[in-house]
């Protein structure tokens, strides 16, 4: 049965198997997939690497089939409104006169927003088409983090990332190499969307199928294994925080509907319901987001 594929336990065992998504919502794969999940350190996997990660991620053959274009506009268009729950993530009081890098910045939404206040402002994307974009903004341009390591190794203050730590083929790597950047008085920043244990409750398979489980995403974390992933890195101090993302609306609807995006349009739910929802589920740890908070 093999071992797992994050800390070797030979405690695994199949959770899923059946289509999951591939690209984007509504797309699926053409055969079924076993999800496996390790019982020491709960990460959740699969098998199914495509044959050139570096070539699928460096060309726009990802944003087309996540998004359906690649083209910057349509990435601002998409992307420019996660920049306030980002900052939720952040807060705005770390960014002033530091060294600052996004690894998997896409097109640089975020980093648009930061280079305001940032002394300096590193910009990682292995698409080669972003790149180009960014370098005309100024930006210290780099395709992965193991490349701006050569001029950044332990100099950069503040380090973001958000939504790529799941796509990554050596999580342990991605880890060590946010560690060798970091400066020894700087932070990092770690968000990726977790197993959302109150959807998965309500709805199963109706929802890892056409929503969780994603050929594009070769883990899903928690809290158990980032922990472990980081202390094997050298951080010492490691704090999480979980943030909901999606409202009570969109969990009615799929309730309803047994889709994505088919939130729930009634005058019957309140602003303040749908923040109470939000704020107990990131309470009591099942919110559909985790952000991990590093510090050497």
């Amino acid at each position: 049965m093999g071992n797992c594929k994050l800390c070797g336990s030979k405690q695994i065992q199949v959770i899923y198997s059946g289509l999951i998504r591939d690209g984007g919502l509504g797309k699926y794969t053409k055969e079924p997939v076993c999800m496996w999940q390790c019982e020491d350190c709960n990460v959740i996997w699969h098998d199914m690497l495509m044959e050139n990660t570096k070539q699928y991620y460096e060309s726009t053959e990802y944003r087309n089939s996540l998004e359906g274009r690649s083209d910057a506009s349509a990435f601002y268009e998409l992307h420019d409104k996660e920049t306030l729950d980002k900052f939720q993530y952040t807060g705005t009081d770390i960014f002033r006169q530091k060294v600052v890098a996004d690894v998997g910045c896409g097109c640089g939404a975020f980093l648009d927003f930061v280079k305001g206040v940032a002394k300096t402002v590193v910009a990682i994307e292995p698409a080669e088409a972003y790149r180009f974009i960014m370098e005309e903004k100024g930006f210290q341009i780099y395709a992965y983090a193991e490349e701006a390591k050569k001029d950044w190794k332990a100099g950069v203050d503040v380090i973001t990332s958000f939504d790529v730590i799941e796509h990554v083929e050596s999580p342990r790597k991605f880890m060590c190499d946010v560690y060798d950047l970091l400066s020894e008085s700087g932070r990092a920043i770690i968000g990726t969307p977790t197993e959302a244990p109150v959807m998965r409750c309500l709805l199963g398979q109706i929802y890892e199928q056409q929503q969780l489980f994603s050929t594009q995403h070769l883990w899903v974390f928690s809290e158990n294994n980032l922990r472990m992933l980081a202390e094997e890195a050298g951080f010492k101090k490691i704090e999480f925080k979980y943030f909901q993302r999606y409202g009570i609306k969109n969990l009615l609807g799929w309730l309803k509907e047994k889709t994505p995006r088919s939130d729930i349009d009634s005058l019957l739910i309140s602003n303040t319901l749908d923040n109470v929802w939000r704020s107990e589920c990131s309470a009591y740890g099942t919110a559909d987001y985790i952000v991990t908070y590093l510090y050497k």
